[in-house]
Formats: structure tokens, C-alpha cells, sequence
């Protein structure tokens, strides 16, 4: 079944009214600007945590398209929909404002509307750190890997990489109407933007993994003109949703190099695949479309 999210891009650039589409965000002059929705029983349900790991989510996963993308987030436009029946509106922008505090980025305006449903929507920008990252500029023969905590500092059993495809199975399965483990990946990814500033600058090309490597591939291969070659044997990594680590393209002869640092922030970069001359496929389904 075709994607319908490809679907519709692809719709909408035929009409000759889009600008920059198909990155984790655009770049305006100084700003990265990026936009992602978190729709409740469609990205979380509400009984999986307290509200405040909810909005936390909510940020961490627009702020990763900015640092994915080398820039550092400043400013956020929110865009809010409530439920008729939800109370504790002030509580709700309490923990909003103290999320931005954190997080160190001002909230400059949006929209709030009254709907069925808990729904969030966040517009960032982010202030460019040099040359930014893109998803475009694999040349042939270049190593394809992805980030994964190697330290129990950097949650390694709750936070590596792949657990999040069986998470999200469990919570879909027995965690209807419970909480989950709020220590995982799934419910709150832990991001290090220190360390992806250093790794930025050496990929050709980069992005932070959403709906899985899966789903990235193709679309990677469409833009670039080339194929993959996997190097690594095909498991819950390949298949795994939000995680929120970054897939970086790097020059083979920058491997070493590129481990090195990941290792002194506590990570592995992890190869697992080369590009080559073809087109990849991936028949798997998105898991949210």
C-alpha cells in the first residue's frame, strides 16, 4: 500500500506551491523552521503518562528536527487543541512554560481551539549553527549508521537503539488503559545536541529517525539517486518508530573518526549500511499511516 503521507507531498509539490519540503525543516535566512503535530491516540494516549511526560515528549520530539538539522532552537509557535471535557487549562500551560524554560526557547504566539481530542502542534525555530544538515548529498560508497547510548549515563538499556518498535507493540497491546515505563525511549527519548553538533560536521548528510529506518530508505534513495546495501542483518533497528537518533551518510574514510566521537559522548555510531548505485525498496508499512 502506498504511503499516504508520500502521497500527498507528492500532490502538493506538483502543485508548484511548496518551498523547501522533504527535510526535518527548512531553511529561512538565519532560522531552521521546522513544524511537527502530536496527536493524542494518534502518537500517545493519554493514560501512557502524566501530562507533563506528555508536553515533555511533545518538545523533545520538534527540538530533535532542529538539532538534526544543526541549529539551535529559540523560538516556538504552539498550536493547542483541547477537549470540551478537559480540565486543569492552567495546569496545562503551567507545564508548557516550564517545559519552554528548560528547554530554553520562548513561545512567540499560536492558536487554541476546543476539538474532541488532546492534540499539540508545535512550529520551532532554530538558529543556524554554520552549515546546516540536510538529508541530500550521499555520494556512492558513503556509510550509512545510526546513534545508540553505549553507558548506562546515557540510559543504555531503556534508551538504545530499536527497543522502540517492541514498546510500542506493549503499549499498544496490554498498556490501553496504564501508564508505560517512563524511562524508555519511547516515552521520553533523551537527546544530546552537544554531541550531534560534533557529528553534524562530519556527515555528508543527516536526519533524526521517526517513523523508522524502514520508512527513511526509500525516501533517502529517491532524493540521492542511489541504493543500499545493508550491512548489517535486518532486525528491530531496521524496523523500529520514534526514536529520535539521528541517521547520518559519512565518507567511508571518516568512520573512525565519526566512532570516536560518538564514543566520547557515550554513544556507538553504528554502520549498517552502504550506499551504492540502484534504488532501494521497502515494502513494510508505515506504522501510523
Amino acid at each position: 500500500m502506498r504511503d499516504r503521507e508520500k502521497a500527498f507531498i507528492h500532490s502538493l509539490k506538483q502543485s508548484g506551491a511548496t518551498f523547501g519540503i522533504g527535510d526535518d525543516g527548512v531553511e529561512i535566512d538565519n532560522y531552521v523552521v521546522a513544524s511537527d503535530a502530536f496527536f493524542e491516540d494518534v502518537h500517545f494516549k493519554r493514560v501512557w503518562g502524566d501530562l507533563s511526560d506528555i508536553v515533555e515528549k511533545c518538545f523533545l520530539v520538534n527540538l530533535s528536527d532542529i538539532y538534526a538539522m544543526h541549529a539551535i532552537p529559540r523560538f516556538v509557535l504552539l498550536t493547542l487543541t483541547l477537549p470540551k471535557e478537559f480540565k486543569g487549562v492552567a495546569n496545562l500551560a503551567k507545564i508548557i512554560g516550564e517545559c519552554a524554560l528548560k528547554y530554553s526557547v520562548k513561545i512567540i504566539g499560536g492558536d487554541t481551539i476546543t476539538a474532541d481530542k488532546l492534540h499539540f502542534s508545535l512550529t520551532v525555530l532554530g538558529e543556524k549553527q554554520g552549515r546546516i544538515l540536510t538529508r541530500k548529498g550521499i555520494k556512492k560508497g558513503d556509510i550509512l549508521g545510526y546513534i545508540s547510548p553505549k553507558s548506562i549515563l546515557t540510559g543504555l538499556k531503556t534508551q538504545s537503539f530499536g527497543r522502540n518498535a517492541k514498546m510500542l507493540k506493549n503499549a499498544l497491546r496490554f498498556n490501553k488503559h496504564k501508564k508505560i515505563q517512563n524511562n524508555t525511549r519511547f516515552a521520553k527519548p533523551l537527546l544530546y545536541p552537544k554531541m550531534l553538533f560534533e557529528l553534524n560536521r562530519i556527515a555528508r548528510a543527516g536526519m533524526d529517525i521517526s517513523d523508522g529506518i524502514f520508512m527513511e530508505l526509500p525516501r533517502l534513495s529517491r532524493l540521492n539517486r542511489l541504493g543500499f546495501k545493508m550491512l548489517k542483518v535486518k532486525g528491530d533497528w531496521l524496523y523500529s518508530p520514534e526514536e529520535y537518533q539521528m541517521l547520518y551518510a559519512i565518507p567511508k574514510n571518516k568512520l573512525k573518526k565519526m566512532q570516536n566521537l560518538a564514543f566520547k559522548h557515550r554513544h556507538f555510531f553504528i554502520p549498517f549500511a552502504k550506499s551504492v548505485r540502484g534504488r532501494f525498496k521497502e515494502t513494510k508499512k508505515n506504522w501510523h499511516c
